[in-house]
């Protein structure tokens, strides 16, 4: 027979909740029994802003839709929104969703295409990888942007310390170009052999992955991309 390969463990380093979802829909599809490290090395700190009057929204995350949901009522407008995901706590919180395929480039194509006039607001957080507004007001299509949160970091917890310095692999999922970096700066020099499974080009260009890491890119932007980049790279693992 031949020799055992341990499972790796799943290091997820969103904020809890956004992790806590992604590891039911690992166990959904992996199988229950997989190790899972959850050390958010961001929370969600909500800012003090004031919200300027809009016919429609635009959402690129749940935190832009629920820091936006506790200031304001929806109204039933109509919210653009990043993913699934995202317009469905859109829809939850009284808004007419509509949503985009892919990240928030692709977004701001649909909105280019489907938006027929009224105040845009784009309601999101300090950090942004691609500026939806900006995009927008150059395409003629006048957009208001409000930071309504900011992301405040932490360090990874005394478990995913262990966990990277030790010798069993681990699965680390990347969302966002931030927290690849963030996470890049919490590593020790000498640390366990790491599988990225990056939700983009983008952020897998902002790791800096080891020589005896393996990065995989995400087929699409989205939690199905991730999951595949994973599938992938267990493969990978098994292939030796």
């Amino acid at each position: 027979m031949g020799e055992r390969i341990e499972k790796p463990i799943l290091l997820l380093t969103r904020p809890r909740v956004s992790s806590e979802v992604f590891a039911r829909q690992f166990h959904a599809r992996f199988g229950a029994d997989w190790p899972v490290i959850v050390s958010p090395l961001f929370e969600i700190a909500p800012l003090d802003a004031t919200i300027p009057p809009a016919d429609a929204l635009i959402f690129t995350s749940q935190h832009g839709v629920s820091a936006f949901a506790a200031r304001e009522n929806a109204d039933g407008r109509v919210a653009y929104c990043v993913g699934v995901r995202t317009a469905r706590a859109a829809q939850d919180a009284g808004f007419k969703a509509i949503a985009g395929e892919g990240g928030a480039e692709a977004l701001a194509a649909v909105i280019a295409g489907a938006h027929r006039g009224g105040n845009l607001l784009h309601a999101r957080g300090a950090d942004v990888a691609f500026d939806v507004a900006k995009a927008l007001n150059l395409a003629g299509i006048e957009t208001k942007t409000v930071i309504l949160y900011r992301q405040r970091p932490l360090p990874l917890s005394a478990a995913a310390t262990t966990a990277v310095e030790g010798k069993a692999s681990l699965l680390v999922p990347l969302f966002s170009p931030n927290s690849a970096r963030a996470l890049q700066a919490a590593l020790p020099e000498t640390h366990a052999p790491l599988f990225f499974a990056a939700i983009s080009a983008a952020v897998a260009q902002s790791c800096r992955p080891a020589a005896h890491d393996r990065i995989e890119v995400a087929s699409s932007p989205d939690a199905k991309g991730v999951l595949d980049a994973i599938s992938s790279l267990l493969r990978a693992q098994m292939a030796g």
